[in-house]
């Protein structure tokens, strides 16, 4: 096992080069509309560095890895968010329950929250920060226990600082938990915490993403450790805060594990009792809008499926979602759970090919934790397809180049171990646990 010594001059050097780049790159992101230059730049300049130090990464220690990451991820905090407003409904959310009515019950341009409307969120003369004010809030209770705690704990003024900080925090301990979890391979955390889109949509835009990322590392590493009641515990957090982790489940049914997808489930439903019992169906807030506006009612939004009829979409990519967690819950007996995890997540992207690229922050750390460096070309699709939210063709060609890069990665894989058979018995193991 390698010693974790003092970073090397190198590493030390790149991870200067590194703040120093984020910094030009979030005041030249918020001066200009051309920001989708700016995001390559970032990220060709981080490829550059990760590769130049590939060899360092093996003796960094996680002291260094944590300063490395506290550095890169307060650069997104020098601006206002950047990418996205979504943090300003999060304050807006928060700041309703705290004043003791359901979030999901008004809209908020109702004349009956006026009362708490301020100049941050409603300026004077202008359209207020909130996006989609006319809508409910499309947030899981989870998420709006966290976004009222933050309300709670800080001034209405610091609302936004209060959830990128905390969202910055969340990064910082993902990656120290990865060092941990990766051991002698621990400096590969920090393609996580020192790389400048985790830094822009966790710190800077504020995105609950990244506390959906820290749970989702805590559901695998439970479940790898065989703590399966915390693994359970984590899913449940982790779809409270957004839905999308549910998709897991099906990795979690064999070996004694639905005990972890039992628990997760009923966390994310005990959630919703309370505001249902006060709002009905209402609790459902946005979602169905949502679903509606992004063109997956319709079929408009399934990029890689543009070939068949719109209204022929939906049901064709509910039955690919239904294949995939059936290969999931099969492969789970004998696949290690961060590859199957790995997979199913990046698949479900690819089926629905959203434009958030912040829907891939918990795939990034499955990527790291399984070693399946193929699937980020996913989350590289769903860069292009946000930069380019009206060019259906450059999401297709984006989501097909991605799909292309895993589909032959898969293959090649398969072949390799056709080769050379008999499985990784230590692949499913955090390498903490393996020399008890």
């Amino acid at each position: 096992m390698t010693t974790a010594v003092r970073p090397s001059r190198r590493l030390v050097a790149a991870a200067v080069i590194m703040v120093i780049a984020d910094v030009l790159l979030v005041f030249s992101f918020a001066a200009h509309v051309q920001w989708g230059w700016h995001l390559l730049a970032a990220v060709l300049v981080f490829g550059g560095l990760a590769w130049w130090v590939r060899r360092d990464l093996g003796t960094v220690a996680l002291p260094a890895i944590l300063m490395i990451t506290v550095a890169v991820q307060m650069c997104g905090l020098l601006v206002f968010p950047l990418t996205s407003d979504d943090i300003y409904r999060y304050v807006w959310d928060g700041r309703v329950q705290l004043a003791g009515i359901d979030p999901y019950r008004f809209v908020p341009l109702d004349e009956a929250l006026t009362f708490l409307r301020d100049a941050q969120l409603f300026p004077p003369g202008g359209p207020p920060a909130i996006n989609r004010p006319g809508v409910h809030t499309i947030y899981p209770p989870g998420a709006q226990a966290f976004f009222t705690a933050v309300a709670f704990l800080v001034p209405a003024s610091l609302g936004l600082a209060g959830l990128r900080v905390v969202a910055g925090a969340a990064v910082v301990i993902t990656t120290v938990l990865l060092g941990r979890y990766l051991g002698p391979r621990r400096g590969l955390a920090l393609l996580y915490g020192a790389n400048p889109l985790v830094m822009i949509e966790a710190t800077n835009g504020g995105h609950l993403d990244a506390l959906v990322a820290l749970a989702v590392l805590g559901v695998v590493w439970c479940t790898v450790s065989r703590r399966l009641w915390s693994a359970g515990l984590f899913l449940g957090l982790a779809a409270s805060l957004k839905l999308v982790p549910l998709l897991l489940v099906p990795v979690l049914l064999r070996r004694g594990r639905w005990r972890t997808s039992l628990t997760a489930v009923v966390i994310t439903a005990a959630g919703y009792v309370p505001h249902l019992l006060v709002v009905g169906s209402l609790v459902l807030g946005y979602l169905p809008g949502y679903l509606d506006e992004e063109g997956y009612d319709s079929g408009g939004r399934f990029a890689l499926l543009s070939w068949l009829p719109a209204d022929a979409r939906p049901a064709a990519a509910l039955g690919i979602a239904a294949a995939l967690a059936v290969l999931a819950f099969v492969r789970s007996g004998h696949d290690p759970v961060p590859v199957t995890c790995c997979w199913l997540f990046g698949a479900s992207l690819l089926v629905a090919t959203p434009v958030y690229p912040w829907y891939a922050l918990p795939l990034a750390v499955l990527v790291i934790m399984s070693r399946r460096w193929e699937w980020l070309a996913v989350w590289a699709a769903a860069y292009a397809a946000f930069v380019f939210d009206h060019s259906p063709g450059v999401q297709i060609a984006a989501y097909g180049s991605a799909l292309a890069v895993v589909g032959v990665t898969t293959l090649w894989r398969l072949r390799v171990s056709w080769r050379t058979p008999g499985p990784d018995a230590t692949a499913d193991v955090p390498v903490r646990s393996r020399a008890g």
